[in-house]
């Protein structure tokens, strides 16, 4: 056996590239996994200060019809305990237990904008459609996830119907893929309400995939032990069956026609199929089509590197973990472990990016005007804070809490501002600029700080090489959209230009998550594999 040779090279470890791996190698195929980061899962996982654990990316799991049924298919179990998501403005909040969390997220909004009550319930009235489509996608298990043949019974009672309901609710939902900001301006001029809705969603978010959130709050579980969990789970399924990853390596060249990638360290490996479950920017480059002698194949290539080339990935994030002297029990009344808490009524109304450009586009080189931007900015923000340890005591030492702060941040802005001060300096004003909202929020937070790490963009684009240190992959405000985006398309988002070449991830499907990652990961394996079979069959007529 040629030991540098695999059935299958998978590229990037996140939950994409790890769901692939575990179905491809549970199926006895030849596995390699060529990972980057010298820790796995991704923006998915979890990592230690200071005897905290915190998660690094998702602060929960969405099941969404996909996580729970290809745990059970994989053998795998994990322990999830509740994470009830609480909506706080100011000091009013409300948390999302059941679907009556929408009733009282309506009573909220209308103490806040008590003039604009009868816009207020006409935004519920999208929402609780939104959430009745909601109910109707995800009604069953994804049937994907189950063995087959499927049970007659099973197809005839529960499969069939559902399909049909599937099929028309997902038309409908289609239908409502403009921008979340643009349909509520047509619903109310009160632009504060607008962005209190609408200010944690990414930019140009379609109102469909907005509005369904408010069904997914209710479908938020987290995992005995954190979010590393699952990633370790998955490992130790492909590692018992004899898959290979390799941490710390880089992919840097491929040749699709001999097929064979060269890493970043000079060791060549060949393959007869392989996934992208990294950024697809990298993958265009590595192909490198410039290089190739002139043929259909290579125009293609060349049109879709040259496509993506200058398309905008999708928010970014930074965030702040604040370690504290304080027992998780100081914060259980404030908070709750997993909360969107916005201080100011005004949210962002009346404060863009555009304020820091000049005519040409291009940022200041101010940075007092820059950083007093920033202050009106994170004053008005939505923070997502979670706080492991009110799930999982064991996630802190004893008398011990760590709080996780994430607000949306422009990747441009942050590389700007690094290049005329500094990445350090750029952390450290906004972590204050952070706690001194949070001061307000949590008493006594600031006298009890033992100390606090941040990642920006620029963390997340070094670690994980995407595209403007996007989190869920292309932004929307991309015209034309550079990915499928349709459910009723899904299987073809694992499709690339070279045939033994499959795509997953969030660049393949947006707007992507956890089960977007899982669900094309499966699909690009199932894609794969049908690819082996094939050719296998092939080669014994």
């Amino acid at each position: 056996m040629n030991e540098k040779h695999y059935d299958v090279i998978i590229v990037g470890a996140g939950m994409a590239g790890l769901t692939s791996a575990a179905y491809l190698t549970k199926s006895g195929y030849r596995v390699l996994i060529v990972e980057k980061n010298h820790k796995n899962g991704g923006l998915l996982g979890a990592f230690m200060i200071d005897g905290h654990q915190v998660d690094q990316g998702a602060r929960g799991i969405i099941d969404s019809g996909i996580f729970t049924p290809m745990m059970k298919q994989l053998g795998i179990e994990v322990e999830f305990l509740p994470n009830p998501v609480r909506l706080a403005i100011g000091d009013n909040y409300v948390d999302f237990r059941d679907k009556s969390g929408l009733d009282d997220y309506g009573k909220l909004l209308k103490e806040t904008y008590p003039g604009n009550s009868a816009e207020i319930d006409r935004i519920l009235e999208e929402i609780r459609k939104v959430m009745g489509y909601m109910d109707v996608l995800y009604g069953i298990e994804n049937p994907l996830f189950m063995s087959k043949p499927y049970d007659y019974g099973y197809m005839l009672k529960t499969l069939l119907p559902w399909t049909v309901k599937f099929v028309y609710n997902i038309r409908k939902a289609m239908k409502l893929l403009e921008p979340i900001n643009d349909h509520l301006r047509r619903i109310t001029k009160n632009e504060s309400l607008v962005q209190i809705i609408t200010q944690h969603f990414f930019e140009s978010t379609p109102t469909f995939f907005a509005l369904s959130y408010f069904s997914l709050y209710l479908d938020y579980q987290y995992p005995k032990g954190s979010t590393q969990v699952v990633v370790d789970k998955l490992e130790e399924v492909i590692r018992k069956n004899h898959g290979v990853i390799m941490n710390g390596r880089e992919v840097v060249h491929i040749d699709p026609e001999k097929r064979i990638v060269r890493l970043n360290e000079g060791n060549e490996y060949s393959y007869d199929q392989m996934i992208w479950a990294a950024d697809s920017n990298m993958l265009y480059r590595c192909l490198d089509a410039a290089s190739w002698q002139e043929s259909p194949l290579k125009n293609e290539v060349t049109k879709k590197q040259e496509f993506l080339m200058n398309k905008k990935g999708a928010d970014s994030v930074l965030t702040v973990y604040v370690i504290t002297d304080q027992s998780p029990d100081t914060f259980k009344p404030i908070s709750g472990p997993h909360v969107f808490y916005t201080p100011s009524k005004e949210g962002l109304s009346g404060i863009t990016l555009s304020d820091l450009r000049d005519g040409q586009g291009n940022f200041t080189d101010d940075l007092d005007r820059i950083y007093d931007w920033l202050r009106v900015f994170v004053r008005q923000n939505t923070f997502e804070i979670s706080i492991p340890s009110l799930r999982d005591p064991s996630l802190s030492p004893p008398g011990e809490t760590a709080l996780i702060v994430s607000l949306l941040f422009d990747h441009g802005l942050a590389k700007h501002i690094a290049s005329i001060d500094s990445h350090e300096n750029l952390k450290k004003m906004v972590t204050e600029m952070v706690l001194d909202e949070l001061d307000g929020y949590f008493p006594e937070l600031m006298s009890h700080m033992v100390k606090t790490v941040v990642t920006t963009p620029l963390t997340i684009e070094g670690k994980t090489n995407n595209t403007q240190g996007s989190l869920t992959g292309w932004s929307f405000a991309n015209d034309p959209f550079p990915a499928e985006y349709r459910f009723l398309k899904v299987s073809k988002s694992v499709l690339t230009p070279v045939d033994t070449i499959k795509q997953a991830g969030q660049w393949a499907f947006n707007p992507a998550g956890v089960p977007v990652a899982i669900l094309t990961g499966k699909l690009a394996a199932d894609a794969v594999e049908k690819d082996l079979k094939k050719n296998k069959k092939r080669g014994e007529d």
